[in-house]
């Protein structure tokens, strides 16, 4: 006669193993127009996972903007997407969704500090969550690099790393960080994604060289990306103030209303010499990369972020002066030329850059190395690939019943405080081990 548990436990299973109301991928994230890197990055992500014939096998439904609506239907998917920045205009209903249906998270910043910061500020209890996991997990942190950079002495991104179910990031960098955490949700490091056609590429160059003529400068130094005070740019016109004056400088992207650059741009001397290209198209912006001798993408501090704006620059085959830390450090050999890290010495900065306009073959030979490292990802479609894979690993986790219950366990003791010597002690070990019988045959 066959036991009754056995009946109860294949039941169990039966439950726990049902086919998702909607058998396809949800990708959450800002998608072009919205004015942010990481909506041309998702969309380059999901045209590679088309080019590869992935979403023929594992469809994928792009969500943005996301809506009340979409916390009903989005957990119903078998597997949600979830790109992570520290803007909570864009970012926030995406944080929250982590909450609702654990899935595959893409970390584009590691540093979530302003967003954490601002759910405490509402009094929303994931704030407070976020807080006391990443003060527990600070204990524990050495990596230097981490603890070189404020924004990344707190580990802001502990808990939602924990909720996860799968983590891509962009450089090794980040992977080291999530494991000095102490984080064990699978990381997936896939290269960011050539986001420039050959067509925008080819329209570029022509386009930069008629910028050139315009301007008439000797040598064309461009910084890109938001005008920010991260981006070191005082630094960058007070090493420009000390070179020939043939040198010109270009800075070019997005303002942001928490930093007046203005006054440092008047303050500068540089006068005609100093070209201030702000809130451009996607297409002029790619044009200036084309224009430029040299690009200047500096970082202090440094987020753990991977710059769009050096991708770019790499696409276009140009040489970039790059702070030596973090994500930086894992650039391909012989594409970027590295000042120290922290704030930057305009001294030195200025020596780099002269070093590269004496050297026009060395400026050659790490353009040509930027733009074959960039053109081989392209050919092997290594960005999409990586997403393929990483999507499947994380669909057979989340598909795997007994782990849905013994993370709801896990997540459970940590939500109460619980800490590994309290489970060395045995302090709710009972029902992990009563869930272990469920992958015994009966």
């Amino acid at each position: 006669m066959r036991s009754p548990f056995g009946r109860a436990r294949r039941a169990v299973n039966d439950r726990l193993t049902a086919p998702h109301a909607i058998e396809r991928v949800a990708s959450l994230g800002p998608l072009p127009p919205a004015p942010t890197g990481i909506a041309t990055y998702h969309q380059a992500v999901l045209d590679g996972l088309a080019r590869i014939g992935f979403t023929e096998r594992v469809p994928v439904d792009p969500v943005w903007p996301v809506r009340d609506a979409d916390f009903a239907t989005v957990p119903a998917y078998r597997l949600a997407i979830d790109h992570l920045g520290n803007n909570a205009d864009f970012h926030l209903p995406i944080y929250r969704m982590v909450w609702e249906t654990p899935g595959l998270i893409v970390l584009h910043d590691l540093s979530l500090d302003d967003f954490v910061r601002g759910l405490m500020t509402s009094g929303d209890k994931l704030g407070f969550v976020a807080m006391r996991e990443a003060l527990e997990a600070r204990e524990q942190m050495s990596l230097p690099e981490a603890l070189a950079n404020k924004p990344l002495r707190i580990p802001w991104i502990a808990a939602v790393a924990r909720r996860a179910r799968g983590i891509v990031v962009h450089a090794d960098f980040c992977r080291r960080y999530l494991e000095d955490l102490g984080c064990r949700t699978p990381v997936f490091v896939i290269p960011h994604p050539p986001v420039e056609s050959a067509q925008a590429l080819a329209a570029a160059e022509s386009d930069g060289a008629r910028l050139r003529q315009k301007i008439g400068a000797g040598t064309l130094v461009v910084a890109p990306g938001d005008i920010n005070e991260a981006k070191q740019l005082d630094a960058l016109l007070a090493a420009a103030k000390t070179l020939p004056d043939d040198v010109h400088v270009a800075i070019v992207g997005r303002t942001v209303e928490t930093y007046d650059f203005a006054p440092i741009a008047r303050a500068s001397g540089l006068g005609e010499r100093l070209h201030l290209e702000t809130d451009v198209t996607d297409a002029a912006f790619l044009a200036w990369l084309a224009a430029a001798d040299i690009v200047v993408d500096l970082r202090h501090p440094h987020r753990g972020e991977v710059s769009g704006s050096l991708a770019r620059a790499m696409q276009v085959g140009r040489p970039t002066i790059v702070s030596a830390t973090g994500t930086y450090l894992d650039s391909a050999d012989g594409t970027v030329l590295a000042v120290a890290p922290g704030e930057t010495d305009p001294a030195e900065l200025a020596a780099r850059i002269a070093e590269l306009v004496a050297d026009r073959e060395r400026r050659e030979r790490m353009g040509t190395a930027a733009r074959a490292y960039m053109g081989d990802l392209a050919a092997r479609e290594a960005t999409a690939h990586g997403y393929a894979d990483a999507i499947t690993a994380t669909m057979r986790v989340v598909d795997d019943p007994v782990g849905q219950n013994m993370r709801r366990w896990a997540g459970a003791l940590a939500d109460l405080g619980v800490t590994e010597p309290d489970l060395i002690d045995g302090y709710g070990l009972n029902f992990a081990r009563a869930l272990e019988s469920f992958t015994h045959p009966s």
